[in-house]
């Protein structure tokens, strides 16, 4: 007689790889041998697709590692936002505790009106860290910091994780805040506008997310969020012309929802297109941190190109975004602000010119001072992480940017004496960019409800709208632009030909609008 086959539990990772050789082709039959489980049970895995596919996309990969069902908790959204609370206190370093956790799960529980027996009791701890893979929860040390020890031993397993990609395939994001009106603190125009009522420039600021593969060879366009949706500068413009993918937030800042859209919209379309005018395989590796305005790593996944978590102890070592290529783009950004307050020949104050500014001037001087990022800057950043790139051993020579902005700063009304710890203070004056939800937002977050942020159509100072550039106007203009372009010492054919396309679609656009008046008017 047949021994009966002994019970196995597949975990939900190995369910997602049957389900994926199924839908290739490969026999129930066969799995069933392989991973040890009967026929019958594959044919319910198979049944049962969506629901094991739809909770795998919102759960993490090490927890579907562990995990073998899609039994979710009895209070399913207190258990999201106290994850997506223990998330971002993790991000910040703040040491944690079972007890906290409890105590933090009632505090969310009150806010969401839900059950008022609920106790938050060691049972419910120990399900909810297992349903998340959360192994221990005490960090030793009064903050949770970046940890040589543990980035030499990150480095091993990331030698596993890319070894099937080229450097080509393997990219990094991440995003910061740009107070993009703010001056040196010493220049009088900075003390002029502290004392002036109502002002608050020094405060305006934007989110600016860069992204680059390790070879820097395909350095996507910035993505920008502003407070507005369509800012009044941007009235009468083709938005798709922007050099930049520009989003908007209430607070201006990179939220969960705002990521996955640059993901899909952009990283996945444009990673795609470069791969395959590279010759390259169709897959790709994006790495970036585990800050709370990230989505999770399973709903970043397109086809084989998906995203992957630093562990957050070694982000600020390993990461390469933070090597110096975000203070190298903000540094070319203050260069072009400060150039401009200085060279403008208008009998305009430096506060009078910078109440002028508006979005789309800084937008156009940041995707300028991204183009400006050297390619061996973005090369260099990635030597902590990946050191065996040959591209990263080459010593390059020292930047000028630090000597150049302080030149510039020196030439500000005030900042005559300013040193080099007056620039450096003046680039840190920037946040992270990510989104800090409060216990409110994070409870608005899984109800799906408002709670402040929402869109804003407020508009910025400055934001003059863009009037309506006649055809005609534009043929003229144009047309004196290529003839100076052509007598120009630097110029190329390249930039002759080019004055010259948009020249000619002028002067045809014209001429169609000159003949549906004539037509119009005749009918009339």
């Amino acid at each position: 007689m047949a021994s009966k086959r002994k019970h196995k539990s597949c975990t939900l990772k190995e369910k997602l790889e049957v389900l994926k050789r199924l839908h290739k082709g490969e026999s129930a039959t066969q799995l069933s041998k392989e991973f040890g489980v009967g026929k019958a049970t594959i044919s319910y895995w198979k049944k049962n697709r969506g629901k094991i596919e739809q909770f795998c996309t919102t759960t993490s990969e090490k927890t579907i590692e562990k995990r073998s069902k899609t039994t979710v908790s009895s209070y399913e959204k207190l258990d999201e936002a106290l994850f997506l609370w223990f998330t971002q206190e993790r991000q910040k370093g703040i040491p944690i505790t079972g007890p906290l956790i409890q105590e933090k799960a009632l505090q969310l529980n009150k806010l969401m009106d839900s059950d008022v027996s609920f106790t938050a009791s060691c049972g419910f701890l120990d399900r909810w860290k297992k349903r998340h893979g959360i192994r221990q929860l005490t960090i030793t040390g009064e903050k949770l910091s970046a940890d040589n020890e543990a980035a030499v031993e990150y480095l091993e397993e990331f030698k596993c994780i890319i070894s099937s990609y080229s450097p080509q395939q393997v990219y990094n994001a991440d995003e910061t805040g740009l107070n993009f009106k703010a001056l040196p603190t010493k220049s009088l125009a900075s003390q002029e506008e502290r004392s002036a009522p109502g002002f608050k420039m020094d405060k305006q600021r934007l989110t600016v997310l860069a992204c680059s593969n390790a070879s820097a060879t395909n350095k996507l366009p910035l993505m920008v969020i502003g407070k507005s949706a369509k800012p009044r500068c941007f009235k009468n413009m083709n938005m798709n012309s922007l050099p930049v993918f520009y989003r908007n937030q209430k607070k201006a800042l990179m939220d969960r929802a705002l990521f996955k859209e640059w993901f899909d919209k952009q990283f996945v379309p444009k990673v795609k297109a470069f791969n395959k005018e590279n010759g390259l395989p169709p897959r790709a590796l994006l790495l970036i941190d585990n800050a709370p305005s990230h989505p999770e790593e399973m709903q970043l996944v397109c086809d084989d190109i998906k995203a992957i978590f630093l562990p957050p102890n070694v982000t600020s070592i390993l990461q390469s975004m933070d090597q110096g290529v975000l203070q190298a783009l903000k540094q070319n950004y203050r260069k072009m602000l400060l150039r401009s307050l200085l060279e403008d020949n208008e009998e305009l104050t430096i506060l009078d010119k910078l109440m002028k500014m508006n979005i789309k001037d800084v937008i156009y001087w940041v995707a300028e001072a991204c183009e400006n990022t050297c390619k061996e800057s973005l090369q260099k950043s990635w030597k902590n992480l990946w050191p065996e790139l040959e591209f990263v051993q080459t010593v390059f020579p020292p930047t000028k940017e630090n000597c150049e902005l302080l030149q510039l700063v020196k030439r500000m009304p005030g900042c005559e004496n300013a040193e080099e710890e007056c620039v450096e203070e003046w680039t840190a004056v920037d946040d992270c960019g990510h989104e800090e939800y409060t216990d409110e937002d994070i409870v608005a977050a899984v109800q799906g409800t408002s709670a402040d942020l929402d869109a804003d159509d407020s508009e910025e100072e400055g934001d003059a709208a863009t009037d309506v550039v006649p055809h005609t106007a534009a043929a003229s203009a144009l047309d004196l632009a290529m003839r100076y372009v052509e007598q120009h010492a630097d110029a190329t054919p390249t930039d002759v030909m080019f004055m010259r396309r948009w020249r000619n679609i002028a002067s045809s656009s014209r001429f169609s609008s000159l003949r549906q008046k004539e037509i119009t008017d005749f009918i009339s």
